[in-house]
């Protein structure tokens, strides 16, 4: 009987730290300890050859409301906002552009290569970026891509979190895994709303790992002594 409880305290919490790890928001705390400047069209028209993609947006910057404001936005080239109406995340996942495309081994040599997509109920692959379907004001939808720190703010409604991004178009693979939620909602696979800072999560993606990591790992131990406590309340004391 031991033995069987201390074996689903285990499961339990190692399970639930899982979903700790997932959702805890460690890219947040990171900005709000240093935080970005906003970005707005003078800095844009001031700074041609910078790149702002995944900055908070500032005054000036164009937003998409509609399905036609999004048609007209040159690719690669105009930066957008978008606050939508509701924001979904789907289960497929593309290889972030900073991460090693290949697995290291412990020496240092190189591995095999990572698979370019993914899917996953839940978010925990930190080299890969899930893609979203946001609904526009006038209710179409597209696709999107950005930091889980973003999605939190966007769910929220908060407009002040709001990034800039560009329309970008992505893979065939990564489409024709997202095939199925696209036609289920309407939504076009042409091209997705790209809003991530590339070198910021480049520089912090080892910090944000350890910090979401030790996170879960406290929880498990503390969720695993509190579940031991209560079974030896329940059941008594076990030898």
């Amino acid at each position: 009987m031991k033995k069987v409880l201390d074996f689903v305290i285990v499961i339990i919490s190692l399970a639930a730290a899982v979903f700790v790890f997932a959702g805890f928001n460690m890219e947040g705390i990171l900005l709000k300890m240093n935080p970005q400047e906003d970005i707005g069209a003078r800095e844009i028209e001031d700074n041609p050859g910078t790149v702002y993609t995944g900055y908070p947006a500032g005054e000036g910057i164009v937003e998409v409301q509609s399905q036609s404001d999004w048609e007209e936005t040159l690719n690669d080239v105009d930066y957008v906002k978008i606050i939508p109406k509701s924001i979904q995340r789907t289960n497929v996942y593309s290889l972030a552009d900073w991460a090693d495309p290949f697995r290291r081994r412990r020496n240092g040599a190189v591995g095999r290569q990572k698979p370019t997509v993914r899917q996953s109920p839940v978010d925990v692959f930190l080299d890969y970026v899930p893609y979203y379907i946001l609904e526009l004001e006038d209710g179409s939808k597209i696709l999107a891509q950005f930091s889980q720190n973003t999605a939190k703010a966007l769910k929220k409604g908060d407009a002040g979190a709001i990034p800039i991004g560009r329309k970008h178009g992505f893979s065939q693979s990564a489409k024709s895994a997202l095939a199925p939620v696209c036609e289920e909602n309407q939504v076009s696979a042409e091209h997705i709303w790209y809003a991530i800072d590339n070198e910021w999560q480049k520089n912090h993606s080892f910090g944000i790992l350890i910090g979401k990591a030790a996170v879960a790992v406290v929880f498990f131990f503390v969720l695993a002594v509190i579940l031991e406590l209560l079974a030896d309340k329940i059941f008594g004391k076990r030898e």
